[in-house]
């Protein structure tokens, strides 16, 4: 595995049910060089993703949010 991880936080301007949630972690897992998904129960409009920078983007993380039809965007740290 790659050393060269990286995370971003996306806020999700959609307000997503637990089950809607889960569903799209699982579906952002299987995104090429995503190593870990989750968000904080109490803030679940924040997503971290950890990625792999050799094989993926932040940009192109946020992109495929948009393409589920999400209106996300990317927040600093």
């Amino acid at each position: 595995m790659s050393s060269n991880l990286n995370e971003v936080m996306l806020h999700l301007q959609e307000a997503l049910d637990d089950d809607a949630l889960l569903r799209l972690e699982d579906g952002v897992r299987q995104d090429a060089g995503v190593v870990s998904v989750g968000h904080n129960p109490d803030n679940a409009h924040m997503i971290m993703v950890v990625y792999d920078s050799e094989t993926t983007r932040a940009a192109s993380l946020l992109h495929a949010f948009q393409e589920r039809g999400l209106h996300a965007q990317v927040v600093g740290l």
